[in-house]
């Protein structure tokens, strides 16, 4: 049986809709309850992976916080600086052997990060894959711009700016000029380019670090020279990076070898809003999302198979834009028994379990209460288009599963990118 009402609603965001998602002994549906502007600021937030363009834009300058990057569980204090963009104040410290997938970092495919090594990074190899990490937290990890690029650095981008970076989801290494870069940065905070100016940038709030560089598989410079990968390529071998020692700062203009481990900080730049300068005119168009309508559905949940169902929304838009699901519990629970039905990766017939599905295969992933992309539910949108997006759900029960409602509010997120 399956039982499909549509509400319509319309209203401009950031917006928020929350489904609730109920399954029953037999009975398994969802429908809209409510829906909110986004007014998240970086101290309601935990997570790396949950900052938006908004969350930095509703902060205000000098707001503080420590959030934790899901990939490691390392924790990283982040600052809304005079630029406006919110920032890293510590190294990154992502260590190897990790995969990074767009549904956790700053990439638009899966990437995985090489084992920390310290040999190598030499020009036999201008694009080698390397990272470093000496077990200092203050100085973080060293890249090579290829593996701070998360792989897009390579030969065949030889200027602007790579695509991707092993910074985490939200957040992405500064370019070499114009917003959310070191130039900026720079010269908002009222960095000079003499001692004074590198005195500040060591000091807190800021705390860049003389971390130094790794360079014919040696780490050198430690305590005395500071330099930091931007996204920028110089040329096919050489890229631009931030630079300091005790009396210079210099935050466009040097560039140096793709293969020297740099450390990396990580920027999340504020709004995602478009800016038209004219002479002393400047306009910020403000990015539009609308959520037109959600589906209600009831459906049968079958102990000796998969039950599948959907949540779809249509989205219109100005701009690029995401569509993301998240949990504040992501179990499904019952008010009369103690028994869940638990968010799960691998449904398995006969057993408790429900997952949105990640792809066509019937490959299912768990909700979280991060915010997070799942399967064909990320558009370039218009005004006058409308995209529907399609979250399919699977779900499995046990034939000892005591009869009850078992509910959660999954929230249906849109998002400027």
């Amino acid at each position: 049986m399956l039982q499909i009402h549509k509400k319509r609603i319309k209203t401009v965001v950031p917006l928020l809709c929350s489904s609730v998602l109920v399954l029953s002994g037999l009975t398994f549906f969802n429908s809209l309850t409510t829906y909110a502007a986004e007014t998240r600021t970086l101290t309601n937030i935990t997570n790396m992976q949950e900052m938006t363009p908004l969350i930095c834009a509703n902060s205000a300058i000098g707001a503080t916080t420590t959030l934790t990057d899901t990939r490691d569980g390392e924790q990283y204090t982040v600052r809304k600086h005079e630029d406006g963009n919110c920032w890293m104040t510590q190294n990154l410290r992502l260590q190897g052997s990790k995969t990074l997938t767009p549904m956790d970092s700053d990439v638009t495919s899966n990437y995985t990060l090489p084992a920390s090594d310290l040999n190598g990074f030499d020009n036999t190899n201008y694009y080698a894959n390397q990272m470093y990490y000496a077990n200092d937290a203050t100085n973080g990890a060293y890249y090579s711009w290829t593996a701070a690029t998360a792989g897009t650095g390579d030969a065949n981008l030889t200027s602007g700016d790579a695509p991707s970076s092993v910074c985490p989801k939200g957040w992405k290494l500064p370019p070499n000029s114009g917003r959310g870069s070191y130039a900026e940065f720079v010269a908002a905070a009222g960095i000079t380019n003499d001692a004074a100016g590198s005195t500040k940038l060591r000091s807190a709030p800021y705390n860049f670090s003389y971390a130094g560089s790794v360079s014919e598989s040696t780490l050198y410079n430690v305590g005395f020279y500071g330099d930091y990968w931007s996204r920028t390529a110089y040329s096919d071998i050489i890229a631009y990076h931030l630079g300091f020692d005790s009396s210079t700062v210099y935050p466009a203009i040097l560039n140096y070898y793709r293969y020297l481990g740099f450390p990396v900080r990580c920027v999340a730049t504020s709004g995602s809003n478009t800016t038209i300068k004219d002479g002393n005119l400047s306009v910020e168009i403000l990015p539009t999302l609308t959520i037109d309508a959600v589906t209600d559905m009831d459906e049968v949940a079958n102990p000796t198979a998969i039950t599948t169902g959907n949540i779809t929304a249509t989205v219109s838009a100005n701009g690029a834009y995401q569509v993301l699901l998240s949990a504040k519990e992501p179990n499904l629970t019952s008010k009369e028994v103690d028994d869940i039905i638990p968010a799960s990766s691998n449904l398995t017939v006969g057993t408790n379990g429900w997952g949105i599905a990640t792809n066509d295969a019937g490959a299912y992933a768990a909700i979280t209460t991060v915010p997070t992309v799942y399967y064909n539910t990320t558009a370039i949108g218009k005004v006058t288009t409308q995209t529907v997006h399609t979250f399919n759900i699977g779900a499995t029960i046990s034939p000892t599963l005591p009869a009850s409602m078992y509910s959660t509010l999954v929230t249906v997120t849109a998002t400027t990118i």
